[in-house]
């Protein structure tokens, strides 16, 4: 011991751990226009972090066209929603997903200083424009991106007319084993699905959901889904999965689909109908999961109310009649949207306005165990889960002595405690568990704890029961002749 003389000070640990609580987002894999970005902010396969419109564009270009996955989710999250984070992996590859051939217009005419395209998938670093009378270049014209597609600025002196010559985007060439991606063993680079394994590692935030909207409804794409949603980071933290149902499936036909697709896990949503705003067609994983984070931000953050029964910013349903158009639908509540509900799926009906209805996982009919049944149960398993395995950490590999069993043990049932008193579960503890540190678990430094869970069950239904009042009728009967 160091010689002392005088006096002193220090600190000691206190008794208790305080929670490291987590930001959520949304993780989508998808496609978009980095045509319209600057070369060096293009982005493929990496994960992007997105917090702001002014970003989402600087990164993933504009919203104009609808058809880029990427670009609803932009739209959706920050104009409609006003929710952030998304966590965004574009797999379009401009160099692999264009056109085989060159595309051609010939005798533009140049009208107030401009022409416009209307078209918003020419990738404008192979565009090359010419004076239709004598086919040379025109070096100095410029370009804008508007909603209606490419203005062209330029000057054709002789017949006031140009030509061009372009490669467009292609996004038939993108295909689902892109989507799900995986792991380079040669050069260490995820792709795909599997980037959701950088998230936390990069942002110390998590994805409260995975969506790969254009894919999700493949089966082998859906399981990948499934799995990863439970195993992210190699099993240290889980989120929820979103199938987008086929949008050529009648409400009717969701059952068998479901079910010979085998999408049938605790751990997927499955989302019916494609939403439409202002003419514009969705996929309803992307409003689903924007209405879910902010119905959590009305609620300290803490995913216990499901979304169902909530405001949709949407003006009507679709799905792809026989014809291949999308035809608006509008579900009968009991027949055909409760349908879906039972059967493990998430719609939207309108009464009075649309609203998201239902909140089932795809394991429904058959999910027995309450903890799978309905979604924002899953959901808050997976928030304790992933709080727990953040905040104790640090603990690993600590001499665990009785001193520290108490301490983290303390810890939790404060914050679970917290969280019942905020309405959050009816219910909450932690506590060591008798049955699994045996002997042997102890001795290999293996200790399991269990954390008990009441949440909260949603009202789901009301049913206001009547009876004939045969008193007040007697009453009255006696009353006339008294």
């Amino acid at each position: 011991m160091a010689y002392k003389h005088g006096t002193y000070q220090t600190e000691t640990a206190s008794d208790i751990n305080l929670p490291v609580t987590l930001d959520y987002g949304h993780f989508i894999v998808g496609m978009a226009p980095i045509h319209k970005v600057k070369k060096e902010k293009r982005k493929t396969n990496e994960v992007v972090r997105i917090g702001t419109l002014r970003e989402a564009v600087e990164y993933f270009g504009d919203t104009y066209d609808l058809n880029f996955s990427i670009s609803q989710a932009v739209k959706v999250f920050f104009e409609l929603y006003a929710v952030a984070p998304l966590f965004v992996v574009n797999i379009l590859d401009l160099d692999k997903h264009k056109s085989d051939n060159k595309k051609t217009a010939q005798g533009l005419e140049i009208k107030s200083g401009k022409v416009l395209v209307k078209n918003h998938k020419i990738i404008t670093d192979t565009l090359v424009i010419k004076d239709n009378s004598t086919s040379s270049e025109i070096s100095d014209a410029r370009y804008l991106w508007t909603d209606e597609g490419l203005e062209i600025y330029a000057t054709a002196p002789n017949n006031n007319k140009i030509d061009i010559e372009y490669y467009e985007v292609d996004l038939t060439k993108v295909r689902k084993e892109e989507a799900i991606g995986g792991y380079n063993i040669n050069t260490m680079q995820r792709t795909g699905l599997d980037l959701v394994d950088e998230v936390y590692l990069k942002f110390s935030e998590l994805p409260a959901f995975l969506d790969v909207p254009d894919f999700s409804n493949d089966s082998a794409v859906a399981a990948v889904m499934a799995t990863k949603a439970k195993n992210i980071n190699s099993g240290m933290f889980e989120a929820v999965a979103l199938i987008n149902a086929p949008a050529d499936k009648r409400y009717d036909e969701i059952v068998s689909w479901k079910d010979s697709k085998n999408i049938v896990g605790e751990d997927q949503i499955i989302l019916y109908g494609y939403p439409k705003l202002s003419g514009n067609v969705y996929f309803h994983s992307i409003h689903y999961a924007a209405l879910s984070l902010k119905v959590d931000s009305e609620n300290d953050n803490v995913p216990s109310q499901t979304p169902s029964n909530y405001a949709y910013k949407i003006d009507g349903l679709a799905y792809k009649n026989s014809n291949g158009n999308f035809e608006e639908i509008m579900l009968d509540k009991e027949q055909q949207a409760n349908f879906l509900n039972k059967n493990g799926a998430v719609t939207a009906i309108n009464f009075k306005g649309w609203r998201c209805w239902g909140s089932e996982t795809a394991k429904n009919p058959l999910a027995t165990d309450p903890k799978d049944k309905f979604g924002y149960t899953r959901r808050m398993f997976k928030y304790i889960g992933n709080e727990l395995v953040i905040s104790y950490f640090n603990s690993v590999d600590k001499r665990f002595t009785l001193k520290l069993a108490e301490t983290i043990t303390k810890s939790m049932n404060i914050r679970l405690n917290g969280l019942v008193a905020a309405n959050h579960f009816l219910a909450a503890e932690a506590e060591l568990s008798a049955e699994d540190n045996n002997l042997v678990n102890v001795t290999n430094g293996d200790i399991t704890w269990i954390i008990k869970l009441g949440v909260a069950p949603g009202l789901k239904s009301m049913t206001f029961k009547k009876k004939y009042d045969v008193d007040a009728l007697q009453a009255f009967a006696n009353n006339l002749t008294s």
